[in-house]
């Protein structure tokens, strides 16, 4: 799990180097800089909700209250990167990507649950549906016309994961090759595409 995070948070950062970022700032608002700086801060507001789940950071057997908080937090971080969606392509396999991971996680922590599995079932359709539901919403034109800010607002709050992915420290902070090679391999692929 963790070299398939590293791989998935390198190809997101890749793809935000060199797909977004360029895109955001050559059609740059004033207010660019603003909306991503706020995009960072409003992800560290909802990981202190999810407690890193969007980076995979797994808390065996959360309380089921704390298990809901979570998945509101996740909610709303899948709704937000489904922004962007409706007009940038190139973030689709990104985004696909993290949103399989995290629904590990997510469907890892509802089987430690003794929820119903009705109600395992429909939070994790809840969670497929976000992101899809950001992007329809990004055509309604209220939306549409703050379009170019909530881009770069997503892309710091991806920028924030993809890193916090990369930077987390090794255990004993030692060089781990194999996550070294995932990230190669991550990078590499956002190059290429």
């Amino acid at each position: 799990m963790k070299l398939l995070l590293a791989f998935s948070g390198a190809y997101l950062l890749g793809v935000l180097v060199l797909e977004m970022l360029p895109e955001i700032y050559h059609h740059a608002l004033p207010s660019t800089g603003y909306w991503l700086l706020g995009g960072i801060i409003v992800q560290n507001i909802l990981e202190f909700f999810s407690k890193g789940a969007e980076h995979g950071h797994v808390h065996h057997h959360p309380h089921q209250n704390r298990l809901w908080v979570l998945m509101i937090s996740l909610c709303i971080h899948a709704l937000l990167e489904g922004l962007p969606l409706a007009v940038n392509q190139e973030l689709l396999w990104a985004v696909s990507i993290h949103k399989f991971l995290i629904a590990m996680v997510l469907a890892l922590l509802f089987l430690q649950t003794p929820s119903k599995g009705a109600t395992k079932a429909g939070a994790l359709l809840l969670f497929a549906l976000m992101t899809p539901l950001g992007s329809s919403v990004a055509y309604l034109p209220r939306i549409a016309s703050i379009l170019p800010g909530l881009t770069s607002f997503v892309v710091g709050l991806l920028l924030h994961i993809s890193t916090t992915i990369l930077f987390e420290s090794a255990e004993g902070h030692t060089f781990n090759g194999q996550k070294f090679i995932s990230i190669l391999l991550g990078m590499g692929l956002a190059a290429v595409i």
